[in-house]
C-alpha cells in the first residue's frame, strides 16, 4: 500500500515550527499567568535547592517529573480556560465548573508536588538542625 502523502518522514521545517508554536504558548502563559510565574520560580528554587543538600540522582529526577508534571497542567489549565472565553463570552455555571475543575486539577498536583518535597527534604533539613 503506497502513500497519497509524499512528505519526508520527518520534515525538520514543521518541527522547528511546532518547537516555536509551543514556545510562544509557554511565553504567553509565563506573561498572563500569575500561577505559572510562581510555580515556575519555585520550581527553579526546589531545583536548586536539591543541588545544595545533595539530594540524590533519582530525587532528583522525582523533583523534575513533579515541577514538570505543575508546569504542564498550568499550561492546560490556561489552554482550557481560553477555550472556555472564546466559546461563551456571558457567565454560564457549566463553563465556570470547566475552568473549576481545571484549577482543582493543578492544585492537586501542585499538593502532590509539595508532599514530594517535604518528603525529600524534610529529612535533609532536619539532620542540619539536629
Amino acid at each position: 500500500m503506497t502513500s497519497k502523502n509524499k512528505q519526508t518522514f520527518v520534515s525538520w521545517t514543521r518541527l522547528m515550527k511546532s518547537f516555536r508554536y509551543a514556545s510562544e504558548g509557554i511565553k504567553h502563559t509565563w506573561a498572563n499567568e500569575q500561577n505559572f510565574r510562581i510555580h515556575s520560580i519555585l520550581g527553579a528554587i526546589v531545583l536548586i535547592a536539591s543541588q545544595l543538600l545533595q539530594v540524590t540522582v533519582f530525587e532528583q529526577a522525582l523533583l523534575i517529573l513533579v515541577i514538570g508534571g505543575v508546569l504542564g497542567l498550568e499550561l492546560i489549565n490556561t489552554a482550557l480556560e481560553r477555550c472556555v472565553d472564546m466559546i461563551t463570552k456571558e457567565y454560564a455555571i457549566e463553563a465556570k465548573v470547566i475552568k473549576d475543575v481545571a484549577a482543582g486539577a493543578v492544585m492537586v498536583f501542585s499538593i502532590t508536588a509539595v508532599l514530594v518535597g517535604i518528603t525529600i527534604f524534610l529529612p535533609r533539613i532536619l539532620s542540619l538542625l539536629f
